[in-house]
């Protein structure tokens, strides 16, 4: 299964296995990986790690940021 979130210009796509790319902008895409407790996702990237709040259609980071869940799922890599 896979799942898109957008917020603005930015996306973050997560994959079963415990994958994501995460987009800002013009950007390149990272991978990176995450894993999901409860109604949290930690991402993990390069040292650095964030937390995200699971929400209906969407998700929050701990600062605020809302993405929304894309449908029909689409990614342009």
């Amino acid at each position: 299964m896979k799942r898109k979130f957008k917020s603005g210009e930015s996306y973050l796509v997560l994959y079963d296995c415990g994958t994501a790319i995460l987009h800002y902008g013009d950007s390149s895409p990272v991978k990176c990986d995450y894993y999901e407790s409860g109604n949290l996702i930690t991402i993990r990237l390069e040292g650095d790690t964030m937390q995200m709040i699971i929400e209906e259609g969407s998700i929050s980071s701990i600062m605020g940021d809302k993405w929304e869940e894309v449908y029909p799922f689409e990614v342009a890599l």
